[in-house]
């Protein structure tokens, strides 16, 4: 986690650096990847990530999360975390949604690298960390549904979120793949085959978790 130095910089400079760590994270793996020169194309001494984190690890862990919670908080501001539910989530703001895995191809690949195991011995501590963050927001999502009506009450948060995340896994995956393909504005035909995966998938959600 960032130390108080961290937490009290502005949030620009708080993006660069982490912007800096994950390009050198994802160019060269952890152990090649160099504090240095994070701090150089962060435009801080290298002195200064010391005083933001503890270590080269402790960073590196922060940028698996705020990755994903950079993508959240997106989200968040096309439609409030308050106002959806399951359902909502995937099927309000596609097009802005799309469009913003698109526009950030580093931390999409940063991502997908996690997953699939390029960090080594660290990759089970950082799919860890993804799965804390993404299950707590999808926790939220249940939640909100079950106060709105839109999901069943009759079974455990924990169980509707085993169900959820069984569904939504493998066409999340597909939906990131096919989008670093795209290249350019998005086009028609281009919205319309992912959402068509949307909608496929919430039909199955559905299935299973509507009220």
């Amino acid at each position: 986690m960032p130390k108080r130095t961290f937490n009290r910089l502005d949030d620009d400079k708080k993006e660069r650096v982490m912007r800096a760590a994950i390009e050198e994270f994802q160019a060269h793996g952890f152990e090649q990847a160099k504090i240095e020169v994070i701090a150089q194309n962060a435009g801080v001494a290298k002195g200064s990530i010391y005083q933001y984190f503890d270590d080269k690890k402790d960073l590196f862990l922060y940028s698996v999360t705020w990755g994903l919670n950079y993508f959240m908080k997106a989200i968040d501001r096309q439609t409030p975390l308050k106002d959806m539910d399951v359902y909502d989530y995937f099927l309000s703001g596609n097009r802005e949604r799309f469009e913003l895995l698109k526009k950030e191809p580093l931390l999409v690949a940063f991502s997908m690298d996690i997953v699939s195991g390029k960090y080594g011995s660290l990759t089970k501590e950082a799919n860890s960390e993804l799965n804390r963050v993404g299950e707590e927001y999808e926790l939220k999502l249940i939640a909100n549904g079950k106060k709105r009506g839109t999901i069943r009450n009759d079974l455990d948060d924990s169980i509707l979120l085993l169900f959820f995340q069984g569904v939504t896994e493998k066409f999340t995956a597909t939906i990131i793949a096919k989008a670093k393909e795209f290249e350019g504005e998005l086009t028609e035909e281009q919205f319309n085959e992912m959402e068509s995966l949307l909608k496929s998938m919430v039909a199955l959600l559905k299935q299973g978790m509507e009220r």
